[in-house]
Parts: structure tokens; C-alpha cells; sequence
């Protein structure tokens, strides 16, 4: 397989050993590799990157720890926007200082999409083989999602080489073809124009923003594409081409809320997030839930995506003098919100009930998610036996190293199963054969899942030092669709 390899070096002042030290500081001043953030030095660690894009930007970039020797050597595993490898060699000077070189490796295919993405290159998969069905991917590997994108790709990637092994569909292979969105309606505009474009596109799998799919849900009916959309969203237009997999906000909201106000005895709420149409949603439901269970809407605030100054919002919270929050921000937005949130020292006296905390999120939270909670379809530590042997082959597919399993990954995972049993239900991958199979078909996956993959009961979980802890199953108030 063929690379695009990045070298830079450079001779310092410093010992290697006191360069290693700083390295995942936090420190931008020391530059994108050591001004990173890391809070361990382990294999599989994370680390949270902010990457030049110009002589001003940065894109915020996430990867883990493959293996490190004190003073030496830290090989990196590259996760989003893009994955590669980054190798970082401290060798001594015989007059003291440090010979600091860096290698940067991303192979052809990543680097073709990112072309592709970009406009800027031919894209290798717009002439798949005859024989093999392309399936598309829109998520989102950059942006402020981006922090869920890589387990998405991996776990839509495991996918289908099990639908292959199991003899493909209609006796051909399936071939996945995957695009960014960047978090960005019109960035996903230009990708599903892209999916669209590959020949013979059977169907498009969308894991990202309700904002993005407002977009390029009309562009997968205009081109007689099925778009399976597999996120918790609010509920949109329906048309026989779009089938939706995830949560809706009444399903998440209607007990778990509830449950929270008797745990606390506290009354007052305030609703918070992106301001776009799924985070609005969740605050209707919200609303609605709580004024129906006595208690009281304190406060809103929504705020655009990429937004880097909590301060507003989280004063506002403070001088209301509330009980709860309903958090419904975004990936990176999420993080930044409830890490300041948490260092405002509010976190103590109000409790969190965040409809995206999953376990990808909680990895980047740490300390400061503990105690928020969350219902969705999928944990990791869900308790039965086809989770602990998905699990499984998802460390044996992609090593120890990989990131955490997110409820949002494995939602693609199972509708990648259901629309390959759906197909061979129907007879065929054209559209027709696919509705009518899924009519009947169903997988079963780790999540509690009907025909056609309509979600049956929530996990409620809270966030811990060591991960989501599931503290009940919760029914669904309504049927997916």
C-alpha cells in the first residue's frame, strides 16, 4: 500500500528526557505534538491535538498512544480528521540537546479522501468494481463531531467484512465508501454529491448532524438512493428512501427525566445547546416532560456550533439557581460546555442529563463528566452475550489501541447488518427490494432492536471514572419510524 509520508527535524537545546516531559502539557506554546493534551502516557491513552491548517487556524485532531519509551520514542496512532501514524524520535546530542525528528505517515486511500473531501484530487472510489456493491458512509471525521468518527468508521468497517464473510450480498461483496461532513451542512453537501456520483451507489448510511441530513436527506431522493440515518434525531419529513434507525427525544426524555427529579428531590431545569433543529427539539421535549411531571423550565440558552465561550450560558445557569440541565451539545462543544461547567464548580449542586453522553464522550470528559447521565439505545457495558463477542472482535479487528466503542458507531454497525439482511430478505439491493425486506429482516446485534431495526427499550447510564455505568433499561414512548 502506498503512503504519503510527512519528515521534519530539528536540533534543540533541551535533553531528550526533559522534551519528553513536556509532551501532552496542554501547552500550545510548545507546538502541535507537545503542546498536546494527555492525561496518561500508556498505550490506548488519548490525545487531544490541535493541528495548524494555516498560519492562523487550527482544527482540533485526536489521537492515541501505540507505544512510548521514557525519553526516546512516542508512536502515535492518528485518529481524526484523518487516520496515520506519528512517530517522534528524541536522540541525544554527543554536545548535549536534543535531535528531535517527527514522522507523519497517512496511507494513499486516507489521503485520497481527504482529496476528494476537498475537492482537490480524483476520487479513487468513484469507479468501484463492477462486482462489488458500494455502500456509502457520510459522518463526520472533523468538525466538532469529529471526536466519534473514527470508532463510526471503524465499526461500519467491521460491518462489512462480516456481511462479506457471510457471503456478501446477492453473492457480491460490498465495498464501503466513506466521506466527511466536517460537521457542516454544506461541507456534507459537497460529500453526499460525491456518494451520489460513485456508480451504482446501492444505499448511503448517515451518521452525523439532523443539520446536515436537512441538507443532503432531499439530495438521497432526488438520486432514488435509500439514506439509512442512524443518530438520535428529531422527526423530520418521512419519504420511503429515508430510514431512521436512532433515539428520538421523547423516547430519551420521557423517563430518564423523571427518574433524575426523584433522585435529587429538585424541581427547576434549564435547557442548553447547539442551536440548531435537534438540540431545539430536545428542549421541546424537555419542556414538555417537565411541565408535565410539575416541575419548572428555569432558563435556555443555545449557542452555534464551534463555539468556544461557555462563560454566557454558564452564568446564566449559575444565576437561576437550578436544579438540573438538559446539555445537548455536540461532540467538541460538548466537551469544552461540561469541562467548563465542571470548573465553575457547579457541577456539585446540579445534575447533567446529556442526550449525546456516550462512552466516546465520556472518554474525553473524565473527571469532568462523573455523574451526568444519559439514555440510548447502546453502552459498552451492556451486559449480554452478543455485546461482550462484539466487543471482541472489535478489539480483534482493530487492537487495543482503537477508540472506545460509541453508541453512535455501533448504531451504524447494526444498520450496515439490517439493510445486508434486508437485501437478501428482498431479493435485491435496488431500493424496492430493500423496503420490502426490511419489512421482515432484522439482526441481531447488541442493542434490543426489532424488524428493520426500530430501537425497543433505552439503557439509562451515568458517567463514572471508569467509564458509563448502565443503571436501568428504560422502555421507548414510541415506535422508531
Amino acid at each position: 500500500m502506498a503512503e504519503l509520508v510527512l519528515s521534519s527535524e530539528a536540533r534543540l537545546e533541551a535533553r531528550p528526557s526533559d522534551l519528553f516531559a513536556l509532551f501532552g502539557s496542554g501547552d500550545p506554546s510548545l507546538g502541535w505534538l507537545f503542546g498536546s493534551e494527555a492525561n496518561a502516557l500508556r498505550p490506548g491513552a488519548l490525545v487531544r491535538l490541535s493541528l495548524p491548517i494555516g498560519d492562523l487556524a487550527r482544527a482540533p485532531g485526536t489521537a492515541r498512544i501505540l507505544r512510548c519509551k521514557p525519553g526516546r520514542r512516542i508512536d502515535l496512532v492518528h485518529e481524526s480528521p484523518w487516520a496515520g501514524r506519528v512517530v517522534c524520535l528524541l536522540d541525544p546530542l554527543s554536545g548535549g540537546g536534543t535531535r528531535l525528528r517527527i514522522r507523519v505517515t497517512i496511507d494513499d486511500r486516507e489521503f485520497l479522501r481527504l482529496g476528494a473531501d476537498f475537492g482537490l484530487l480524483c476520487d479513487a472510489d468513484a469507479d468501484v468494481d463492477a462486482w462489488e456493491i458500494p455502500l456509502g458512509l457520510l459522518t463526520s471525521l472533523s468538525g466538532s463531531a469529529g471526536i466519534l468518527g473514527r470508532s463510526t468508521v471503524n465499526c461500519a468497517q467491521l460491518a462489512v467484512d462480516e456481511v462479506n464473510i457471510d457471503g456478501g450480498v446477492m453473492g457480491r461483496d460490498v465495498r464501503l465508501v466513506v466521506a466527511d461532513d466536517a460537521t457542516d451542512p454544506g461541507v456534507g453537501a459537497v460529500a453526499m454529491r460525491r456518494l451520489c456520483r460513485v456508480s451504482g451507489m446501492a444505499a448511503v448510511i448517515g451518521m452525523h448532524s439532523s443539520a446536515t441530513y436537512a441538507v443532503t436527506s432531499p439530495m438521497a431522493i432526488a438520486n432514488g438512493i435509500p439514506y439509512l440515518y442512524t443518530p438520535t434525531s428529531e422527526a423530520t419529513a418521512r419519504h420511503p428512501l429515508l430510514i431512521r434507525f436512532g433515539e428520538r427525544p421523547q423516547d430519551q426524555l420521557h423517563r430518564a427525566l423523571p427518574l433524575m427529579a426523584k433522585t435529587t428531590g429538585g424541581t427547576r431545569w434549564f435547557l442548553t445547546g447547539n442551536d440548531y433543529s435537534w438540540p431545539r427539539a430536545i428542549g421541546t421535549a424537555a419542556r414538555d416532560v417537565i411541565e408535565r411531571m410539575g416541575g419548572t423550565v428555569t432558563g435556555e440558552g443555545y449557542v452555534p456550533l464551534g463555539t468556544q465561550d461557555f462563560a454566557p450560558v454558564i452564568s446564566a445557569i449559575d444565576e437561576c439557581g437550578t436544579d438540573h440541565v438538559v446539555s445537548s451539545f455536540v461532540g467538541q462543544d460538548h466537551v469544552r460546555f461540561e469541562c467548563d461547567f465542571s470548573e465553575s464548580g457547579l457541577r456539585g449542586a446540579t445534575r447533567t442529563f446529556a442526550p449525546l453522553m456516550d462512552d466516546a464522550v465520556v472518554e474525553h470528559l473524565g473527571p469532568s463528566g462523573v455523574g451526568i447521565w444519559n439514555a440510548l439505545g447502546y453502552f459498552v457495558a451492556m451486559d449480554t452475550t452478543e455485546n461482550h463477542e462484539f466487543l471482541q472482535r472489535y478489539e480483534d479487528r482493530f487492537g487495543q489501541c482503537a477508540p472506545p466503542v460509541s453508541a453512535a458507531a455501533e448504531g451504524v454497525y447494526e444498520a450496515i447488518h439490517t439493510w445486508a439482511s434486508a437485501c437478501r430478505s428482498g431479493g435485491g439491493t435496488e431500493p424496492s427490494a430493500l423496503l420490502g425486506g426490511l419489512r421482515t429482516a432484522g439482526f441481531r446485534g447488541p442493542r434490543r432492536c426489532g424488524r428493520g431495526g426500530s430501537l425497543e427499550s433505552l439503557l439509562l447510564g451515568e458517567a463514572t471514572p471508569s467509564g458509563v455505568k448502565v443503571l436501568d433499561e428504560l422502555p421507548v414512548a414510541s415506535p422508531s419510524g
